[in-house]
């Protein structure tokens, strides 16, 4: 298995696990394992003991602490490299932004501070938190809505920072892109979306028929919608039942492996026009995956700063998207708050799906099943 591979399995793997714990009490969900792996693994680079431990074991990287801050900057570099394949492939806009913000004054130590750089490209800015935490909380947000094209605004909540945080990671995400195949605007209809066994609404929904690669699996049917020119597609996962029926083949071998076996068809697909906004405090799904001395005094992080003790006190995910005729916009953005303690040669079988009950979505990198989206739409419109 090949480098990409194996973190595209790894971020699989922390995407579903995600997943499984955020939409467990929620209608509509989208966040970005992508964004927050991201996020963490810029934490990461700088963790040491059992909070390293802990934090590559729920991102599915090597428990070792000695190697997991490398492993973390693998996959920062794997992120890059998606970024950087999609734009010389064509069309879509991708963008990916990492930006630590430290007080002023505070001696990070070089190896850190090299890791950020040299595999994430992250941008290092001061910051007063000390004396001023609300205008330095104020400029941040103001940076993620610019890196997100205004979709994702006020992630840090007022008093998330104070003058005990030394130090701010975050990383921002930005998709734009068209579909290869575009629904024909003259074609959506209104139609009823039964959003459970008793409950069903009309909402806007999408027709159109191209060939694209779809299966029929036990349960459900599964189809991709690549965007023009860039090696990224949606996945939609409609299964024969409720959403929860997905639940536990999800947790056994992720989202990949309900995306195998696709062979190419001409799909006549009917999808709702869907557009999902959430916001989460990752803390309580984090701890759920076993990381929790990150969260706490004995937290080390002594590969960031010797100068003073950090621990994670707040984890802020905020995520959008918006599907259309079109194409599809996506954002989302992550920031660790860190405080010191004190080819096909016949015409292919025609099939039609209807997603017209709840159904799951992933916007994945299909080289290597990177899932830079993930959420479900019980409710569309």
């Amino acid at each position: 298995m090949n480098t990409g591979t194996r973190i595209g399995t790894a971020e699989d793997a922390f995407g579903t696990d995600l997943y499984l714990l955020l939409s467990e009490r929620t209608e509509n969900t989208v966040f970005s394992p992508a964004s927050v792996a991201a996020a963490l693994q810029l934490a990461l680079c700088g963790a040491r003991g059992d909070t390293a431990a802990e934090l590559a074991k729920a991102l599915h990287l090597s428990a070792s602490p000695d190697s997991a801050p490398d492993e973390a900057a693998q996959a920062l570099r794997h992120l890059s490299a998606i970024v950087n394949e999609t734009a010389e492939a064509g069309t879509a806009d991708f963008r990916v932004a990492n930006t630590a913000w430290a007080q002023s004054g505070l001696p990070l130590l070089p190896g850190f501070t090299g890791r950020l750089r040299d595999a994430a490209a992250a941008t290092l800015a001061d910051a007063d938190f000390v004396h001023a935490a609300e205008t330095a909380r104020n400029a941040i947000n103001r940076v993620i809505a610019e890196q997100t094209a205004g979709k994702i605004t006020d992630l840090l909540a007022r008093g998330t920072l104070n003058s005990f945080t030394r130090l701010v990671l975050a990383n921002a995400v930005y998709l734009k892109a068209q579909w290869a195949e575009q629904f024909p605007v003259n074609a959506t209809r209104d139609a009823p979306f039964h959003s459970d066994e008793t409950s069903s609404k009309n909402v806007p929904m999408m027709r159109g028929t191209a060939t694209r690669s779809y299966c029929r699996a036990g349960g459900y049917q599964a189809v991709l919608l690549p965007y023009q020119h860039s090696g990224l597609a949606m996945a939609i996962v409609l299964p024969d039942g409720p959403l929860s029926t997905l639940r536990p083949r999800l947790s056994v071998s992720g989202l990949r492996d309900l995306l195998g076996n696709m062979s190419a068809h001409s799909v006549t697909l009917s999808l709702p026009r869907f557009r999902v906004e959430s916001s989460f405090d990752l803390i309580p799904a984090l701890k759920q995956q076993g990381v929790t001395t990150a969260f706490g005094a004995d937290a080390d992080f002594s590969g960031m700063t010797e100068a003073e003790r950090l621990w994670i006190a707040a984890i802020a995910h905020k995520a959008f998207v918006d599907v259309d005729e079109y194409g599809t916009e996506a954002a989302a953005a992550t920031a660790v708050v860190l405080r010191v303690a004190a080819a096909i040669l016949r015409p292919p079988p025609r099939v039609e799906m209807i997603v017209d009950r709840p159904f799951l979505f992933a916007i994945v990198h299909t080289a290597t099943g990177t899932p830079l989206f993930f959420g479900q739409v019980t409710n569309p419109g």
